[in-house]
């Protein structure tokens, strides 16, 4: 790699970042590391005099005063930004900035603003909406360019403020996505700007870390620059708002006053103040200034120039690893070709290119057969190996809607399903909920690029002999197939009518049953216990999974309702939403256990009040029921939730799963139904043959496939049955029922899989993989791994660990 910076990176990172030595940190879009010379400089500052709190005329008061508009000024210089036409506003962090900016339109005359923000948005951004009167989110560069070629008579849906902002990051923190900075300009000559007092706020936290802002020319330059100095130096601890002086009327709408930006205060018989006047700062900067922190900031600039020269070499440095690395992980194949990561860039960006694209690479990694390994267990091997990283959502929620191609209902669904920031909820409904991020930074060097090469190749890569069984993957034929599903129905409420699911639509097998099957309960209002009243057979559901309702109607009158169906007076309904939780909690059960939240909602309670004719509501179950939390007299006689099947010869009226042609399958004890292997059960309350057809899904915990990780069925599917003796004669069958038995969770490496019932076996499995040689044979099976252990910090463990098993 050819020098950049007049120090050797070997040199820079030995003297001024020893803590790299041992690991690899690929989190600098999160906050880059303070060099120790800093800290050696802010240490001597901070000795060598006394600087008091500046709202004070002391000598250690005005000396910090000094100091800070010092810093004020050479913050303005480092972005090329005149002091004549920009000021800075010192803050917590780039998130303080901007809701600095949204104080003052928030307090801008009804009707309020109008606030547009791109899809790359921050979710610190995202939040400005909350306060508008009207919002938009653009969904791509083009959308945005589209926006500002607008003329007035072409306008669609004009905002009907007299005030707008526009708020984009300059790059996006997510992928490293870098957005067009002639945007505020053209903004500023658009029809947009002569139908509206229009604003444009610049995040730029991420951009600056290594890439240099130019304000030279303040006709082309953001109204409002929102950033963080730790993403730049690491330390301190502090952000800015930097404001081009032409755009300050607005900030003059903010009613809050705080000590030090007011020259005078009544509080007594007559509320009055009159604010500072002289500079823009002194107007917004509230209380005392962390002033220690901006003396702190001088040390930084300091430091920076001494170790990199300028943001130009940082950037020609960053940006040549970015795409050494983005080129080895995108060229990273299994043993089928098929690639290991799933590389999230921008169209509008290109790896090389410092102007469209920054040292960011988010990314997810994919197994041969095309299946997901989730975000946690990446990160918990990167852990292993010291490496630092980011996973999740990244506080950028256009971003992984996007790349991770989740539609609004999907994301609703996942959070009502359990998703929250930074769990591992990895994959649902098929697809990855968030990422994996690395950033570069000042620091990084060729050194780290290649140990995380290495790292996903070792880890990830899988060879020809350890890659899931090719006949896992094999659909059943018309020629192999006994039946086919006919229909498929979902009984929502427990105790009544059931729904067919559309024949287009793939339904998802849960962990014990269909998506939303007996997932209510109809219960007394105030009890406990559910209802099995005869009335509720009357009351029909209808679910739409992309609104994310459930519809109840029923006869308000059976009688009437079934001699004259026609009329529409007869009959009730009410709208559930699939995604919010109740919001009463009933009391626990039995055995400790909550057994469902009821709802409260009067319309709810009116509804299945009105048609069952005792005062009652619905309940959501929490948890799976076990049959012994059931011991009231109206309790339904089983409440086992696995899908039922039947043959539609058989006539029965409540299967979840009808299906078509030979009905072999009966005297048979496993069913094949598309890709999914189910295993038949007996009812524990079994009453008659029909109730017994219950099947058990079973998941191949070891395959890693796409079609194992969205496991669903539809209308057509082809069925095949198998018996205890032909087991042997179908190996995914057996390596299904095999892994019904194997541990919750799974070593990710691609050559161990090893199962544990219990998370932290898992974890301290891992540690086994923190430094190993691999040796393989001819066909690519591991023989041996040797694994340096460190189990007590005062000594070293070495020793062999044979695999006797491969998966």
């Amino acid at each position: 790699m050819t020098q950049i910076y007049r120090h050797s990176i070997i040199d820079i990172r030995s003297q001024e970042y020893p803590a790299l030595n041992d690991m690899t940190y690929l989190d600098h879009a999160g906050t880059t590391l303070y060099a120790k010379s800093l800290m050696h400089q802010f240490s001597k500052d901070m000795t060598s005099g006394v600087f008091g709190n500046p709202h004070s005329a002391s000598p250690s008061s005005m000396l910090s005063t000094q100091r800070v508009e010092k810093v004020r000024l050479r913050v303005l210089s480092f972005f090329k930004a005149d002091p004549e036409h920009f000021d800075v506003i010192f803050v917590a962090n780039a998130t303080a900035a901007i809701k600095l900016v949204l104080e003052a339109f928030r307090d801008v005359k009804a009707p309020g603003f109008w606030y547009g923000y791109h899809r790359d948005a921050h979710t610190s951004l995202v939040g400005l909406r909350q306060l508008a009167a009207q919002s938009r989110c653009f969904e791509s560069d083009q959308a945005v360019e589209g926006w500002l070629e607008e003329t007035t008579e072409g306008q669609k849906n004009a905002p009907f403020t007299a005030v707008g902002l526009f708020a984009y990051p300059a790059q996006s923190n997510m992928n490293g996505h870098r957005l067009p900075l002639d945007w505020p300009g053209r903004l500023r000559a658009s029809s947009h700007a002569v139908s509206q007092k229009m604003y444009c706020l610049l995040d730029a936290a991420a951009y600056v870390t290594t890439r240099q802002l130019d304000l030279s020319n303040v006709e082309t330059a953001p109204d409002f620059i929102t950033l963080s100095f730790y993403k730049i130096f690491g330390f301190p601890d502090l952000g800015a708002l930097i404001v081009r002086k032409p755009a300050s009327d607005i900030l003059q709408h903010r009613r809050y006053f705080g000590g030090g930006t007011v020259e005078m205060v009544t509080t007594l018989k007559e509320s009055w103040h009159a604010k500072r006047a002289h500079t823009i700062h002194e107007q917004l900067e509230d209380g005392t200034l962390p002033f220690h922190s901006i003396i702190a900031l001088d040390s930084a600039f300091n430091v920076h120039e001494q170790l990199y020269g300028s943001m130009d070499s940082i950037s020609r440095h960053t940006c040549a690893l970015a795409s050494d690395l983005y080129n080895q992980l995108a060229a990273l194949r299994h043993a089928n070709g098929h690639a290991v990561c799933q590389i999230y860039n921008d169209p509008n960006s290109q790896y090389g290119n410092a102007k469209t694209q920054g040292p960011t690479i988010a990314f997810n990694v994919r197994t041969a057969q095309g299946g997901w390994i989730g975000k946690s267990e990446v990160e918990s091997l990167a852990i292993v190996r010291n490496i630092h990283l980011r996973t999740g959502g990244a506080c950028n929620p256009g971003g992984i809607a996007t790349f991770c191609q989740l539609d609004y209902w999907e994301m609703r669904r996942n959070f009502s399903e359990g998703l929250r920031c930074g769990d591992d909820h990895d994959l649902l409904g098929g697809k990855p909920t968030g990422i994996v991020r690395v950033s570069l930074g000042a620091m990084s060097s060729q050194e780290d690029v290649q140990k995380f090469v290495n790292f996903v190749e070792e880890m990830f890569v899988e060879a020809g002999g350890t890659m899931v069984p090719a006949h896992i993957l094999h659909p059943i034929t018309p020629d192999m197939a006994e039946s086919a599903v006919e229909k498929i129905q979902i009984f929502p409420v427990l105790g009544c009518s059931g729904w067919q699911v559309p024949r287009h639509v793939n339904w998802l097998i849960e962990e014990a049953a269909l998506l939303y099957d007996r997932e209510w309960c109809v219960v007394l209002k105030g009890g406990t216990t559910p209802l099995d009243h005869p009335a509720m057979k009357n009351i029909r559901p209808q679910i739409d999974i992309e609104k994310g309702t459930l519809k109840l109607t029923a006869p308000l009158n059976p009688s009437d309702a079934s001699s004259n169906p026609s009329k529409s007076e007869c009959y009730e309904e009410v709208i559930i939403s699939l995604w919010d939780s109740p919001s009463q909690t009933i009391q626990p059960y039995l055995n400790n256990r909550h057994l469902a939240d009821s709802y409260d909602s009067e319309s709810i309670v009116n509804f299945f009040t009105a048609v069952i004719g005792i005062p009652s509501t619905l309940a959501r179950f929490k948890k799976k029921i076990a049959e012994s939390n059931w011991n009231d007299s109206v309790s339904p006689a089983s409440v086992d939730r696995s899908p039922t099947v039947s043959a539609v010869s058989d006539g029965e009226a409540e299967a979840n799963i009808m299906l078509s042609g030979s009905s072999k399958w009966k005297s048979h004890h496993y069913i094949r139904i598309g890709l999914h292997y189910f295993e038949l059960i007996q009812s524990t309350a079994l009453q008659t043959a029909e109730e017994s057809r219950r099947l058990r899904h079973l998941p191949n915990k070891y395959d890693r496939s796409s079609a194992a990780q969205n496991s669903t069925i539809c209308h057509g599917d082809y069925v095949q049955s198998f018996s205890a003796d032909s087991i042997s004669h179908d190996p995914a069958l057996r390596e299904a029922i095999a892994s019904k038995f194997a541990g919750q969770h799974i070593c990710t490496v691609w050559n161990c899989r090893r199962d544990f019932n219990v998370a932290e076996d898992l974890a301290a499995h891992l540690r086994t993989h923190k430094s190993r040689t691999v040796t393989k044979n001819s066909d690519g099976a591991v023989t041996n791994i040797e694994i340096l252990l460190k189990p007590p910090p005062q000594r070293w463990k070495r020793w062999k660990l044979r695999l006797t098993r491969k998966v």
